[in-house]
């Protein structure tokens, strides 16, 4: 995990919020706090742990690099953005992961392997 991925996270918060003053409603802190993240008067690696959870609730980390990674809300989020879409824009979809994962598509599928509590294929 980089300060960039965290900068892109705080881009996407802010462009679901739809302002940085929503943004700071719903978390919780300062809008200048946010602004200043943006501008680079904050730097996003001094980010307290605290600011982190508000804005990332629903994040996991695996501290130690275990197998018991969770899938599901990775796999419920991509199904979610499918279902939103309209007909001609699920054709796309499939043909953006067929011309990417083509290779992949076309194998056997494997039996599932359960790992911690998880279904992981």
């Amino acid at each position: 995990m980089t300060e960039q991925n965290f900068s892109d996270a705080l881009w996407e918060a802010y462009r679901r919020a739809g302002t940085q003053q929503c943004l700071a409603k719903q978390i919780g802190i300062p809008q200048s706090t946010i602004a200043g993240y943006f501008s680079g008067r904050y730097s996003i690696g001094n980010m307290t742990v605290s600011t982190l959870i508000k804005l990332f609730p629903d994040m996991a980390i695996d501290f130690w690099g275990s197998d018991t990674f969770d899938e599901e809300p990775m796999r419920d989020e991509l199904l979610e953005i499918f279902d939103s879409l309209g007909p001609r824009d699920r054709a796309r979809c499939l043909a953006l992961l067929a011309a990417h994962f083509g290779d992949k598509l076309r194998e056997e599928p494997q039996p599932a392997k359960k790992v911690a509590g998880s279904q992981v294929s």
